[in-house]
């Protein structure tokens, strides 16, 4: 099922800046403070109008999906979502293995791959890249090896690329047009991995909270998680509204991250081996964690630690507020979104310039459910990104940035 038509706009390629983001003054109401801080990162610091509200709205113009049936826009698992230049787009299904292209008005172009282990297909594909010339980038780590396809002429070549991320969606990204980053972590370890477009590793550097080898990770020690030793093992369990790590790479290599642990909105933007050059903070009011829905977490693990025949855990740890910061992404244009919780039913998108100014605030609206699992993907005025119905069917959702109505 296809809603939508051709665009015309789309097809000649007219894409345009988004508006009000050529300009850096915050608008009516926020105030932008710039200073300096001793270590002489830039600090930004946005202070919204007590009665801030959206100021853009993602209006529906396409959607691509189908709730029977068995074609080629019948979604198992997305994984990954890419756009090409052209408006043409392309997403991975992670169930059936498949690399699956669309026309900007949503007619199925081609189908790559499918599960297997020859060239062109996948055990374990996690995700997809886009190179300078259009082609899109497979990594599938249980065949040991990243994949090159184009979009419409299919399987092109293949590199040896051994990965242990089984699994897990892909975190890497193509930088400056010639390398590929792949974040990495195994205990104490955690390194960014630089690899050429043979995928030949040519660095690797340290990231942020690596410590020496010879220092012995302690698993009962980690912030983020209940510990519990379960005979001669261990299992840890993710505490619920913990502020996990978010991190984005850029197109030019910098990272925008915030800091595990700290619910506040903050991000910073840094570059492997490297100090951090912008800390931007938003002063946003916290948004509670109902506290219903906290209760129920609570209980429901509770009873978990009961038939486990353990004590209790320090509930204490769970916090009562949202992390103000649930992704980070830029828009092909250099801006970057943020997107922050509403403490209600819309989805809320703050979009900052490369020096950190807030621009503005995008709203997905009602009745939609972002499935956060895929990063959306903005190009001028249009957002593509995974939507849910109420079945939990996914859908492939094209949206024009529109001014609010106020």
């Amino acid at each position: 099922m296809m809603y939508g038509g051709r665009n015309p706009a789309l097809l000649a390629v007219a894409w345009v800046t988004l508006a009000g983001c050529g300009d850096n003054a915050p608008p009516p109401g926020w105030t932008t403070v710039r200073d300096t801080l001793p270590s002489g990162t830039i600090r930004v610091t946005n202070v919204p109008s007590p009665d801030a509200s959206p100021t853009w709205t993602l209006v529906e113009e396409l959607r691509v999906g189908t709730v029977e049936g068995a074609g080629p826009d019948a979604f198992g698992r997305l994984k990954s979502l890419v756009v090409l230049e052209d408006g043409r787009f392309a997403v991975l299904d992670s169930q059936a293995q498949e690399l699956r292209v669309f026309e900007p008005d949503g007619a199925h172009l081609a189908t790559h791959g499918r599960k297997g282990e020859g060239p062109g297909e996948f055990a374990n594909a996690t995700g997809l890249m886009l190179d300078p010339r259009g082609r899109i980038w497979v990594p599938d780590t249980r065949n040991g090896r990243m994949s090159v396809f184009d979009p419409e002429d299919g399987f092109v070549e293949s590199f040896p690329f051994a990965d242990a991320n089984f699994n897990a969606t892909w975190n890497g990204a193509m930088v400056n047009g010639n390398r590929i980053y792949r974040p990495w972590r195994s205990g104490n370890r955690r390194r960014l991995h630089v690899y050429d477009f043979t995928m030949t590793r040519v660095d690797s550097l340290p990231l942020p909270g690596e410590v020496p080898e010879d220092e012995e990770w302690d698993p009962a020690s980690q912030p983020g998680a209940f510990y519990q030793e379960t005979g001669g093992g261990y299992m840890a369990y993710s505490i619920p509204f913990y502020a996990a790590e978010i991190r984005h790479i850029d197109p030019q290599g910098a990272f925008w991250s915030t800091r595990a642990g700290d619910p506040q909105y903050r991000i910073k933007r840094w570059r492997p081996g490297g100090d951090t050059t912008l800390l931007v903070e938003t002063r946003r009011p916290p948004v509670a964690v109902p506290a219903v829905e906290r209760d129920s977490v609570i209980d429901m693990m509770r009873q978990m630690t009961s038939n486990m025949g353990v004590a209790e855990w320090d509930w204490s740890r769970v916090p009562t507020v949202s992390p103000a910061v649930e992704d980070i992404f830029t828009s092909a244009e250099g801006n970057v979104w943020v997107r922050t919780p509403s403490g209600g039913a819309e989805v809320l998108f703050d979009v900052y310039s490369g020096d950190g100014a807030y621009l503005g605030t995008a709203s997905l609206g009602l009745g939609l459910n972002l499935f956060d699992q895929v990063t959306p993907v903005v190009r001028g005025d249009r957002v593509w990104l995974i939507v849910t119905d109420e079945l939990d069917v996914p859908y492939v959702m094209r949206a024009r940035i529109a001014p609010a109505v106020r």
